[in-house]
This record gives C-alpha cells, structure tokens and sequence, in this order.
C-alpha cells in the first residue's frame, strides 16, 4: 500500500484519481478546469457530492415502521416484512417476533396472538401460515 501523506497535493490527486470509476470519473471530467486547488478541498468535494448517494445500514428500528396496510392480505405483509428484516442481519428473533405482531391489521390472527403470545418467530410463521391458508380458501370461495 502506498503512503500518500509524505508526498504532495498534486501527487494525491494524480493517485486518487485513478480510483475513480463510472458516476466518479463523470463526476471529475465535469469539474470546471483548476476549481480544485488543494486535495483537502477536493476530498471535501467529493464527499459532499457522493455522501447523499450513500446506502444507509438499516437497524432493527427499521421493522417498527414495517405495517400492514388494511387491504394488504397476511401473506405479502409478511414477506415484505421478510424482505426488509434481510437487510437487518443482526436483528434478534424476539425483536422480529415483537415487530412483525406490532405490525399487523387487527383482524383474527392478531386477536389469536393475543390470546396465545408465541413461543418464537418459527412459532409464530407457523401459526401465521395456518391465517394465510384460511385467507387463501376464503379468496377461492368467493371466485
């Protein structure tokens, strides 16, 4: 790995800017000619125009915003709420447990979990899918 701190502005930008790839190296070519004067102001630059562009880590905070919508039936809440507890890797089963039941309509499985709190997320999958077979003969009955 190259030291850069010993050697000077112009050098620093030279190395820098062979990093630079894709929406970067557009985003240098459309500087105005000599608007940069030291590596310290091109540093702040760029990070300024690329911090908005930055992915941020979702927490398990995130599932508490995670509802289900009134018309929404069981088995797509779940699976969104599936899809987005992925990008909360370290999220504890219990916290997923509490945030998904937090999340739901009121309606017959959210009245059942009442009744009975479940033992873990497997449990309460489990019983979930029982509602979500129920949810699916009744579509079937009605078509």
């Amino acid at each position: 790995m190259v030291m850069l701190h010993c050697y000077g502005d112009r050098i620093k930008c030279k190395v820098f800017l062979t990093t630079l790839v894709d929406s970067a190296q557009r985003w240098f070519e459309g500087l105005s000619p000599q608007s940069i004067q030291s590596f310290e102001e091109f540093q702040k630059v760029f990070v300024h125009h690329f911090s908005i562009s930055k992915k941020y880590k979702r927490t398990a905070f995130s599932l508490f915003k995670v509802k289900q919508s009134p018309q929404e039936s069981l088995r797509a809440y779940i699976q969104r709420f599936n899809r987005v507890s992925l990008d909360v890797p370290s999220c504890a089963l219990e916290t997923k447990t509490t945030t998904l039941t937090q999340g739901l309509c009121d309606g017959d499985f959210f009245r059942s979990l009442a009744k009975r709190t479940p033992v873990d997320f497997e449990d309460l999958l489990a019983r979930a899918e029982k509602y979500i077979n129920m949810e699916a003969r009744s579509i079937r009955g009605r078509i």
